[in-house]
């Protein structure tokens, strides 16, 4: 028959409320950071007038396809001093390559006449890019917003790798230790 004791069973369990506490703090945290570097970075790849544009753009790319590996980023993150810290699930996945060259992208569509317009007024870069840039491409951002929400959601291995402390663990990861035992 139908039974929910099951899910009593599990919710009791405190360890799968503070999982939640720090997943949402994870979650919160992540894509705060990675959307401020992503609508930077894509908006300075997308300058038109930047004098290094290109060779930044290839240098932007070729990290994408080339990393350091899982050693060299767990000493990095232990020479910070961020082991064990929520810190260190979101700085060494702070900017995803392939989300800032869609924002570029998404920035380069907006008509150069915006910007020129913004500029003949008097407007800095910052004031075009809070002003005019953001709001156009609202809804590339809130596509970012998932892909970046959904990846820190799911994201179970790297609190594997840097978390200890078991009251730090986020709900993957006491999911991921439930279904084991």
């Amino acid at each position: 028959g139908f039974s929910l004791s099951s899910y009593k069973a599990v919710f009791r369990n405190i360890n799968i409320w503070n999982g939640y506490r720090n997943t949402i703090i994870v979650v919160t945290l992540g894509l705060t950071v990675n959307m401020a570097l992503t609508i930077v970075g894509g908006y300075v790849l997308s300058c038109r007038k930047l004098m290094l544009r290109r060779p930044l753009a290839l240098f932007t790319m070729f990290t994408m396809y080339f990393n350091g590996g899982i050693v060299p980023m767990y000493l990095m993150v232990k020479s910070y001093g961020i082991l064990d810290t929520v810190w260190a699930l979101v700085l060494p996945v702070a900017v995803n390559t392939f989300n800032m060259i869609i924002m570029r992208s998404a920035f380069e569509g907006v008509p150069e006449s915006l910007e020129e317009a913004a500029r003949i007024d008097g407007a800095s870069q910052l004031k075009i890019l809070i002003s005019i840039m953001i709001p156009v491409v609202m809804p590339t951002i809130a596509v970012l917003v998932l892909y970046y929400g959904v990846s820190h959601w799911n994201s179970w291995f790297n609190a594997l790798i840097y978390m200890r402390t078991r009251s730090k663990y986020p709900l993957q990861l006491i999911l991921r230790e439930m279904i084991i035992q």
